[in-house]
């Protein structure tokens, strides 16, 4: 009867409504949609409002018009609602899980055209629609070639096995050593705790070493090995710097034996000294003196130990500062060390020494008595060792003879009860004989002195002296060669050198010219027993190898690498 305003909806309007609204739209759509439903329900809220007031003149009709409006406007709403919400029915949370999300499965890049990959993870049925609806474009999941990809480094051979990029690998600990060579007045505990390891470590490391080996006992300059587990820092960490943890100590106190200190697993240290399989060789040399016999022997490649065991077998009876020329000869046959390589590593004693001097041989070999006592004994089976030494000191000349001189610092002519012997401050002073000592203290003009009282009246004196050994002190008694002191310059002295005196029943004699009684004479079963000793170790000899000859191989291929 009225007009609303209104049209009624066609079947293909509404049927063309249905569909959109089954499927989903844009925001748009969406908003436009929902405007067209308000302004239906405005219009039909008018028409209704109108029909009330213009058919109602009792206030009846007014209260049914309005509640009429009123429950048409809420319809309306609902409508209105239903119709924006109706495309998101059966939509779920747009967070899928692990086994509803796409997978991309594989890209072949040999092929000519890319293949799209139909491979899904199944998706369960009650969530088909989700993962329709929010499964990735074909742009997205197809196989897209290199070159057809933006910004992609991939090359064009290459099989892309899976999307997902592989975490990247942790980097494992890693095991290093060092070399560190001991600082002069180091500790140990200074040298691990310089080097990075914790002072807990350091402390229960060395306590494991102190049993088979005391730390005290490095040497400036000698090398010890660290061993240490390296820890990457973490990502997190706030400190780049990687961890370590010492796990291994490797020192070799001498070539005949190694020590080395272990971590266990539980933190612990322990020790183990390794013994270094050694084998005995022989070895021989012979040469010149031209210089010295030490610098000579020296170069003939006999080694150092081995040249001071000479002089000192020689010094009972060779002055070396007054009787050696130039044009004297030596020879020497000496046992050594060979570790696993045949390399010499440790030299050992000499079995036979020989020196020529104007002519005159002085042969001297070794042999161990019956009562297990060893000595040097030269053709006719008598100790080399004399009563007292000539010279109580290693390397020196002479720079004072015994007699009246004109006193240096005094200034006027005075008797010199002594020789004097010019060396190195340091230089080690030997007893000359066995005795007791009876001074070791400052006298006068000697400085440090020590006297020694021998056997049959016989005293030896030893002035200047720069200190004393260890242990020396009156009453102690020593044996002939034991070390007593250094080479000083304390009391009346012009330099570092050694005054040694010899006196006789209390009357001063030249240390130079005195006779001395001499040692053992081998007879009867030692006798017999030395001369055949004697002889197969001049056999043995004549088969070592021949040091000098290796010697002067080295010195020439020197020479050619020099020119």
């Amino acid at each position: 009867m009225f007009d609303t305003g209104t049209r009624g909806d066609t079947a293909e309007q509404v049927h063309a409504f249905d569909e959109e609204a089954a499927s989903p739209k844009s925001r748009a759509v969406r908003f436009a949609e929902f405007r067209i439903s308000i302004e239906r329900a405005l219009k039909l809220y008018g028409s209704a409002s109108r029909l009330a007031l213009g058919q109602s003149l009792g206030q009846r009709r007014w209260l049914v018009a309005t509640g009429v409006a009123g429950a048409l406007s809420l319809a309306l709403l609902a409508a209105g609602i239903t119709t924006l919400v109706a495309p998101y029915s059966g939509v779920e949370t747009a967070a899928l899980s692990a086994e509803d999300t796409p997978q991309i499965i594989a890209l072949n890049t040999d092929k000519a055209e890319s293949e799209t990959i139909a491979s899904v993870a199944p998706v369960s049925p009650d969530k088909a629609d989700t993962a329709v609806a929010l499964r990735p474009s074909a742009y997205e999941t197809a196989a897209i070639s290199p070159s057809d990809a933006p910004n992609s480094d991939v090359p064009d051979n290459a099989d892309l096995a899976t999307a997902s990029i592989a975490p990247a690998v942790p980097e494992m600990p890693k095991l290093f050593s060092t070399s560190i060579e001991i600082d002069e007045g180091a500790t140990l505990m200074q040298v691990l705790t310089d080097h990075g390891v914790g002072r807990e470590d350091a402390y229960h490391a060395i306590a494991a070493l102190k049993p088979v080996f005391s730390p005290t006992k490095l040497k400036s300059g000698q090398e010890i090995s660290l061993t240490f587990l390296s820890t990457p820092a973490s990502a997190d960490s706030t400190d780049s710097a990687p961890s370590k943890l010492l796990t291994a100590i490797s020192l070799q106190p001498d070539v005949e034996s190694k020590i080395e200190v272990q971590r266990a697993n539980d933190g612990s240290y322990s020790t183990e000294e390794i013994k270094q399989e050694l084998t005995k060789g022989y070895a021989r040399a012979a040469g010149e003196i031209n210089n010295s016999l030490f610098i000579d022997a020296a170069q003939a490649g006999v080694p150092v130990p081995i040249i001071v065991e000479m002089i000192r077998m020689f010094s009972y009876s060779v002055d070396f500062q007054r009787e050696i020329h130039p044009g004297d000869k030596f020879e020497v046959y000496f046992d050594r060390k060979l570790d696993t390589t045949g390399a010499a590593v440790k030299s050992g004693d000499i079995s036979y020494a020989s020196l020529t001097i104007l002519g005159k041989p002085h042969k001297l070999w070794r042999y161990k008595s019956t009562d297990g006592t060893w000595d040097y004994f030269d053709e006719n089976g008598r100790s080399m060792k004399k009563f007292l030494m000539k010279t109580p000191i290693d390397g020196a000349r002479i720079s004072s003879s015994f007699g009246s001189r004109k006193h240096p610092i005094l200034g006027y002519t005075k008797f010199h009860s002594g020789v004097d012997f010019a060396a190195p401050r340091g230089t080690p002073i030997y007893a000359a004989g066995n005795g007791k000592i009876e001074i070791a203290g400052w006298v006068r003009g000697y400085g440090n002195f020590v006297r020694i009282k021998h056997a049959n009246g016989y005293e030896t004196g030893y002035g200047h002296m720069n200190g004393f050994a260890k242990g020396m002190r009156p009453g102690v008694t020593v044996r002939q060669g034991q070390v007593i002191g250094y080479v000083g310059t304390t009391g009346r002295s012009t330099g570092p050198h050694l005054h040694y005196e010899i006196s006789v029943r209390g009357k001063k004699v030249n240390p130079l010219g005195v006779k001395v009684p001499t040692g053992t004479t081998l007879a009867g079963a030692d006798l017999k027993k030395y001369k055949a000793t004697r002889a197969s170790i001049m056999t043995a000899m004549n088969d070592a190898p021949d040091l000098t000859k290796l010697a002067q191989v080295n010195v020439a291929n020197n020479a050619n690498k020099a020119n």
